[in-house]
């Protein structure tokens, strides 16, 4: 089922609180039973916010569904997390999310697609993403498929289990 009225834009510094609101939502819902509750109460407050240098980045993007903000997400050419560390002809998925009330009504591809679409005109030629555990299923319906696991180490002793995968888009 396609999401009514919904338009993908390039995300803009005033989407701060926006953006962290999806991603609060849909990453606390969504990561249940997935992560220990313990390690939630960590994560969350860590990786809930809205990163300024992707939303000022020309390849952050948002979803609005009639008007309200439904989903997130955007690339990068460096890895995350490596310093800025590039791979020619490869770009990174960042920080997607859609918001619990939008699930399974065409966000999350509608964000991809403008996330490839764009990633393509900058030559990229292959895609990758760090997938939480829960989000490894949307990855593989887009073509994704799994490379390895892994977890991030974060502050205050926890990881994050997560999942690397790659797709080859045509």
């Amino acid at each position: 089922m396609q999401e009514s009225a919904l338009k993908v834009r390039l995300a803009t510094a005033a989407d701060e609180m926006d953006v962290t609101a999806v991603l609060t939502a849909s990453y606390t819902r969504l990561w249940q039973g997935h992560y220990a509750a313990s390690d939630l109460e960590i994560l969350l407050p860590l990786v809930t916010r809205a990163q300024p240098q992707l939303l000022s980045s020309g390849r952050f993007f948002v979803a609005l569904a009639d008007g309200e903000l439904a989903g997130c997400g955007g690339w990068s050419l460096a890895a995350p997390g490596t310093s800025g560390r590039v791979t020619p002809g490869c770009g990174h998925v960042r920080h997607f999310a859609v918001h619990p009330d939008h699930l399974r009504k065409g966000v999350g591809r509608a964000l991809y697609t403008a996330c490839l679409s764009q990633a393509r005109d900058q030559g990229c030629s292959r895609m990758e993403a760090w997938s939480s555990l829960q989000a490894v299923p949307f990855y593989e319906r887009l073509g994704f498929r799994v490379i390895e696991h892994f977890t991030i180490d974060f502050p205050g002793d926890v990881g994050l289990a997560s999942v690397r995968m790659i797709a080859a888009p045509a």
